[in-house]
């Protein structure tokens, strides 16, 4: 008896232990979000094993160019498909492969939850994406994001996109969209806890009081802000605080305005 015990309160201590907010990387999650429109985030790009099992998401820059988080090129192979609603759904979409000599990481990254996550993956001119296809339905399926102005204030209403876990656990098939608010980094630093590896170079979003404010979408996926003519990409999913339904901490981006020389850099180095 006295065994049953002390192994139920190790369980239960565990257990305890799970539900207490740790940063980390987000498990594919969009709290409250709901179903994207068939076609608009053409940009969107999911980042998948050669077994096609999606792991994260990227954004297409340019015809050759995938921006996405450093800490999810971590696969020695990968494919890149473009153009797809249905992640399961090889039918109109573009795929282009990809080796882990196609990385580009940020030199100062130091692996884990902290600064400077962000990576290109650079894909050979011969398997360029198509950014004038035209899809059966009309539209065109596969296009460049928009990169922001170095004037970027970091604040207001953004959107994010992404494949993540919905808020039952199940993993949606159909891309999912979260409306989503942007705050400034001195709003974000004091909404975390003071431990946090926040930088003035992070982008977070923040609903004060709920879920949908930490944990949200696919790592490396893109948060935008939307205009009449063109989305412009804002942030890279980086990491939150877990477990994410229950969270209410900021999620936190890596800022692209930050990084706009550094991008620049490398996308001409290929």
């Amino acid at each position: 008896m006295r065994t049953f015990v002390v192994i139920l309160a190790l369980a239960l201590a565990a257990a305890s232990a799970n539900l207490i907010p740790q940063p980390g990387f987000p498990d594919g999650r969009i709290i409250n979000g709901y179903e994207a429109t068939k076609g608009e985030a053409p940009y969107i790009v999911s980042l998948q094993s050669t077994s096609s099992s999606h792991f994260c998401a990227g954004s297409l820059i340019d015809n050759v160019t995938i921006l996405t988080a450093a800490h999810c090129l971590t696969n020695k192979e990968g494919q890149a498909v473009c153009g797809a609603h249905d992640r399961t759904n090889q039918q109109d979409v573009q795929i282009r492969k990809f080796t882990n000599a196609q990385y580009v990481i940020h030199e100062k990254y130091g692996g884990g939850v902290g600064p400077n996550d962000i990576g290109l993956i650079l894909l050979n001119e011969e398997d360029a994406f198509d950014l004038n296809a035209v899809s059966r339905d009309g539209s065109n399926p596969v296009a460049a994001v928009g990169l922001p102005s170095k004037t970027f204030e970091g604040t207001g209403d953004g959107c994010l996109y992404g494949w993540g876990r919905d808020n039952s656990g199940l993993l949606p098939t159909n891309l999912q969209k979260l409306d989503a608010n942007v705050i400034g980094y001195t709003e974000c630093k004091n909404a975390l806890p003071v431990t946090s590896s926040i930088a003035e170079t992070n982008v977070c979003t923040h609903t004060s009081g709920k879920a949908d404010g930490a944990c949200n979408g696919d790592s490396g996926g893109p948060l935008v802000i939307k205009s009449e003519y063109v989305d412009t990409i804002i942030g890279i999913v980086s990491w939150g605080y877990t477990p994410c339904a229950s969270t209410t901490y900021p999620s936190v981006y890596t800022g692209v305005a930050s990084f706009l020389p550094w991008i620049a850099e490398n996308r001409k180095a290929k």
